[in-house]
């Protein structure tokens, strides 16, 4: 094996459609034993069960079966979405995904055309069962990101925790520092699957006799480790499922739907059986996982072909969907969200990333009300949902479900392929505002809709960097200021029968602290404006003004308005100024056959300064 590439045999595609044809048909109602089945959209599928068919072709029900690994496991995803099953949890087949020394590099190509081919069928890889080897955590961390992964775990707790209980001890707090470098990374937390051992091991902790799963569950962060409860298994190994779930409530991220026969300590896959066909009864637990457990992921360990009554990966999983499967219902989805690191007083608006909601069932998802910044109710200690907040958003609303384009499906373009989602998405933009240097922020962006309460958050994480920005600084009054040195000026006395234009001028000050600025004069009088007036007589010709300062000492003369209150512009500033002298003059023309009233001619007017950009 060279990894996973995108070869595919010719007679593999021309069977493809065969084997959909002539799989088992779906059981018509579902067993009792299954309650009321696992929420649609919440349901998929551990691929092991497919590891047999994937690594040989064993178990083909239209042969010959694709003659490359490749060609086999596009074939398990074209069964997958042929059932609508839209969640597959991996597990390391190939040399795609990373082994136990991390010298060695990811197969990053192999993943991107994994990660593509389940685009292209609409998959989405929830999580993949790996290993807890730390020294290679880096590499397990980069191939999730790349496949997408919600959470990163393993297919069972190192084997060490069994010896005593200071090892259980140790792998809980090997669990916390592995979560916590995932959670870091954008990842959600890591995660591990039991077997019978896990609770029919058993210490004393803090005077309490307890399972080795409930140890490590007690001794370890929520916000960095969950568990992932393989039902027979756990039913095996002496656990009440129901009872564990109402006790650790969201901690279970997942099951393993599994059944079987005679469950005990030593049970083996020889007891394995399709669901419903055994005699765990999962309806209690389900009822239990409501609105708590996200993903309900079916799993029949692999027998050899034909065992246990005809095993085969396809036919028992098409059982075993028909008794897994409940109601169509929404499904809000959200990924995990990492944000950039940033210096702790950042803005939230200068640290903005994009978070894109999806219906990922299959009926309407109504969201009502706002999305919000909710507290991690296990933070551990450090209340930091104020670290983040809701920028804006176009997410109260009704999200009809997303459609993935389906593979040589005549009803869907040939250009929405892989991958298309026609319908069904939202966008929130969060901002990531630290308030600490060197700080771990987990919070959740919380919703509410009419979907299932255990997928309506969604975690978010912020790592701040080691410096801080401090602001220092002073208010300025927004400040529009026009001091004129007298209220009146004076053109002297007129002379009547000599035409002359009489002058004078009154000096003024201005200071702003304004965008922008504009001085201007009005003449707010209804009598006669912009003239001058003496009782019931007025000047014949309009008071001319002008305003100059030093940046313009002689501009023209304008004459006023002779529209009550209209304003004649004179200077403008094209921002602030502080104390510009202002030289404002004004002008009165007579002319010789100009008839002239004894007494005071006059007028007041008035001098406006005002902005548009305060």
């Amino acid at each position: 094996m060279k990894g996973f590439g995108m070869v595919r045999a010719s007679a593999a595609v021309a069977a493809a459609g065969a084997l959909l044809s002539c799989a088992s048909a779906a059981q018509a109602q579902r067993p009792p034993s299954l309650g009321a089945g696992a929420p649609s959209g919440q349901m998929g599928v551990q691929l092991y069960d497919w590891s047999q068919y994937i690594g040989s072709g064993a178990g083909e029900l239209n042969p010959p079966a694709p003659t490359t690994t490749d060609g086999r496991v596009e074939r398990v995803f074209q069964y997958l979405q042929s059932r609508n099953v839209k969640l597959v949890e991996l597990y390391g087949y190939s040399n795609i995904f990373p082994g136990t020394n991390p010298a060695t590099p990811n197969n990053t190509a192999a993943l991107t055309a994994l990660r593509a081919l389940g685009d292209q069928y609409g998959l989405r890889f929830v999580s993949r069962h790996g290993n807890l080897n730390e020294a290679n955590w880096d590499n397990d961390i980069a191939a999730s990101k790349i496949l997408g992964q919600e959470y990163i775990g393993a297919a069972d707790l190192p084997s060490d925790y069994r010896n005593n209980y200071a090892a259980t001890l140790d792998v809980a707090q090997r669990l916390n520092r592995l979560g916590k470098r995932s959670v870091e990374a954008g990842l959600g937390p890591v995660y591990w699957h039991n077997h019978a051992a896990e609770f029919s091991t058993k210490f004393v902790d803090n005077g309490v006799l307890k399972s080795a799963e409930e140890i490590v569950l007690d001794h370890t962060d929520p916000r960095y480790v969950k568990a992932q409860i393989d039902i027979f298994w756990a039913v095996s190994g002496g656990a009440d499922v129901t009872a564990f779930v109402n006790k650790y409530q969201s901690r279970v991220v997942s099951f393993h739907a599994k059944d079987g026969v005679n469950p005990n300590p030593s049970a083996g896959t020889s007891n394995l059986r399709a669901l419903g066909q055994g005699v765990v009864d999962f309806a209690p637990i389900f009822a239990a996982a409501k609105n708590r457990t996200r993903y309900y992921l079916y799993e029949y360990d692999p027998v050899a072909i034909g065992a246990n009554g005809g095993f085969n990966p396809f036919t028992s999983a098409d059982t075993s969907f028909a008794a897994l499967k409940g109601d169509a219902a929404p499904v809000l989805y959200v990924p995990p969200t990492n944000f950039p690191s940033v210096p702790a007083g950042t803005a939230a608006a200068s640290n903005v990333v994009p978070v894109t909601v999806t219906n990922a069932g299959d009926a309407p998802l109504t969201i009502t009300g706002n999305p919000a910044i909710a507290a991690d109710a296990n933070d551990g200690g450090g209340a930091t949902a104020a670290d983040f907040s809701v920028v804006n958003h176009n997410c109260t609303t009704t999200l009809q479900p997303a459609k993935a384009a389906v593979a040589d499906d005549p009803a869907t373009p040939a250009n929405e392929a892989s991958p298309a989602v026609l319908a069904g998405t939202c966008v929130v933009n969060v901002g990531f505002k630290p308030t600490r240097t060197n700080y771990v922020s987990v919070a959740r962006l919380q919703f509410t809709s009419n979907s299932d309460d255990a997928v309506e958050s969604a975690p978010l994480y912020g790592k701040s960097t080691g410096t801080a920005i401090a602001t220092v600084g002073g208010d300025v009054p927004s400040l529009l200021n026009l001091q004129l040195n007298s209220a009146s000026a004076s053109f002297g006395t007129f002379v009547p029968t000599i035409g002359r234009s009489y002058e004078t001028a009154l000096a003024a000050t201005v200071t702003t602290t304004t965008g922008d600025a504009a001085l201007s004069v009005s003449d707010t009088s209804t009598t006669a404006p912009g003239h001058l007036v003496n009782g019931a007589f007025a000047l014949p010709q309009p008071v001319n003004v002008r305003a100059g300062n030093a940046a313009n000492q002689s501009p023209a003369y304008v004459p006023l308005a002779e529209s009550t209150g209209a304003a004649t512009p004179l200077l403008t500033y094209t921002g602030p100024t502080n104390s510009d002298i202002v030289t404002l003059g004004l002008r009165q023309a007579i002319g010789a056959g100009d008839v002239l009233r004894s007494g005071t001619y006059s007028k007041s007017l008035t001098f406006t300064l005002a902005t548009t950009a305060p």
